[in-house]
């Protein structure tokens, strides 16, 4: 509701106020008011401060915006003499006409009126006041609250960029790495990597690192990427990926599982013996992805490039809680995410 309407509500409010004050008085004291007076009453009122809302009070509070608090808060006491004294002139005006009464009448009414109820107008006016400032300082609130808002917004935007900007580059260095070290060995084998390579990186140039992905598509190009490292280390590497119908619909941050497969396959081959198995799986329900792998015990990984981006990038999209966990449980290292 905006301001106008707000105030429009107050004047109508005290009309009915008023109207069943002069009813009650009337039920308690018959013969006090007629029903002629009971109409006018609330009528007169509304006719009188509405007007004088929009063109005098509304104006004024607004014109007296570009002045200090202290300077603005002089001048809105200060009006409001001129508005209680132009309230009942026009107020006792009306009442004047409608009842057929002389000049005479009128300038005696406004003595009488004015004594009695100019207390009454004046806070009337303060309240029409104390409203503006409420809704002023409420609208003000709430446009910094907005702004702060569409700052952390912009600011994660260009954090995710930066973000994206380090991962890629990582990246491509390490699996050009990969394909380095079977060129000699293995031609064929080098050129299926390269174009697996290929999409992966026409893949990521096409991504908005700032959209969330459903889970079935980030899975896609992990699956791109393990084609290569499995080529690399041959027999060497298993994968399996655990992952239902309705946790397939699970939008997740879009490439956050390679660098963590990534880290797996590199970590989990230091001083192993045996082929190393990575499982990824999701559960809907809870929301959350695991990545885990049977390969070396775990170590202190807090300082690793990928899982810095993950836990950087998913502490973005989910902040206030913890949304990437790495620990370790019997033979397996266990990656977790946590959707919220």
């Amino acid at each position: 509701m905006n301001r106008k309407k707000m105030l429009i509500a107050l004047w109508l409010f005290l009309a009915l106020v008023t109207t069943a004050q002069l009813i009650l008085t009337e039920i308690y004291k018959p013969g006090t008011f007629s029903f002629f007076d009971i109409v006018v009453s609330p009528i007169g009122s509304l006719a009188t401060g509405i007007p004088l809302l929009f063109l005098v009070v509304i104006p004024f509070f607004d014109y007296t915006a570009k002045y200090s608090n202290r300077i603005r808060m002089g001048y809105l006491a200060a009006f409001a003499f001129v508005y209680t004294t132009v309230y009942i002139l026009i107020l006792l005006l009306i009442f004047t006409i409608v009842y057929g009464e002389s000049f005479e009448d009128y300038k005696s009414g406004i003595l009488n009126f004015g004594v009695g109820n100019f207390h009454n107008m004046f806070k009337n006016y303060l309240f029409q006041v104390a409203i503006l400032y409420a809704y002023e300082y409420i609208s003000k609130q709430a446009d910094l609250i907005t702004a702060k808002k569409d700052l952390e917004i912009e600011l994660n935007q260009s954090k995710l960029q930066i973000l994206r900007s380090q991962l890629q580059p990582h990246f491509l260095f390490n699996a050009l790495n990969s394909v380095v070290s079977v060129i000699d060995e293995n031609k064929r084998k080098a050129q299926e990597m390269l174009v697996s390579l290929g999409d992966i990186l026409r893949t990521s140039l096409n991504t908005d690192f700032r959209q969330l992905i459903p889970l079935s598509k980030e899975l896609e190009y992990l699956e791109n990427y393990l084609s290569i490292e499995k080529i690399r280390y041959e027999g060497q590497l298993h994968y399996r990926v655990e992952v239902g119908e309705a946790a397939s619909r699970l939008k997740v941050p879009s490439l956050i599982l390679q660098p963590i497969v990534e880290n797996a396959i590199k970590h989990g081959f230091v001083g192993l013996h045996r082929p190393l198995q990575i499982v990824v799986s999701a559960d809907a329900q809870d929301r959350t992805i695991i990545v885990k792998n049977n390969g070396a015990e775990l170590t202190d990984n807090k300082g690793n490039f990928g899982l810095r981006n993950v836990r950087e990038r998913l502490s973005i999209y989910y902040p206030g809680q913890e949304p990437f966990r790495i620990y370790q449980e019997g033979n397996w290292t266990i990656n977790k995410i946590n959707l919220g």
